[in-house]
């Protein structure tokens, strides 16, 4: 069940605009030209609905705002490419708001920096997303992503991201 957004962390409209352009895969200069605003507005528009949906990046911020209902979820289509066991656990982890480092550093699959970015690079060929924030929307219509992927609790040592991304381990162990 989504977690809607209570009238504090709700997005104004204009944030909202902004938003839905950046899940479309559109850059801030993109969508000030579109939205005929400054690109500063923009960013500041991104700036204060990251902040209230608390998240620090864009892939996040797109995740966190379908969760919340704050965008229209996209409708489910069937992917043109399948993603294998490793770009899920990435796309799990990048919509949680991990960094291609954090990805890394937390993944099953002993990754480095580069090679995470190398995957993104490749499924966003695949799936003709332009950017990572445009991926989290294509996962979320592939159904790869979804409101069990949680953005609330930030990567600590205490809770390895992988099991808030793709579930327990072992099937006895139980995420906090």
């Amino acid at each position: 069940m989504p977690t809607p957004a209570t009238p504090i962390d709700s997005l104004t409209p204009a944030e909202s605009r902004v938003t839905q352009h950046v899940a479309g895969g559109l850059t801030s200069g993109e969508i000030a030209i579109k939205l005929r605003l400054a690109r500063g507005t923009v960013d500041g528009h991104l700036r204060h609905a990251q902040y209230k949906l608390s998240v620090n990046n864009r892939a996040a911020l797109i995740h966190r705002s379908y969760t919340r209902e704050q965008l229209p979820r996209p409708e489910r289509i069937q992917p043109p490419h399948n993603a294998d066991e490793t770009d899920i656990e990435i796309l799990r982890l990048l919509a949680t708001g991990a960094t291609h480092a954090q990805i890394a550093q937390h993944s099953t699959h002993e990754l480095s920096h580069c090679s995470v970015k190398s995957h993104l690079k490749k499924l966003r060929e695949k799936w003709e997303a332009r950017n990572d924030a445009h991926l989290i929307t294509r996962a979320w219509e592939f159904g790869i992503v979804n409101e069990s992927e949680s953005v609330d609790t930030p990567l600590s040592a205490s809770t390895p991201a992988v099991e808030r991304a793709t579930g327990p381990r072992h099937s006895g162990e139980v995420t906090p």
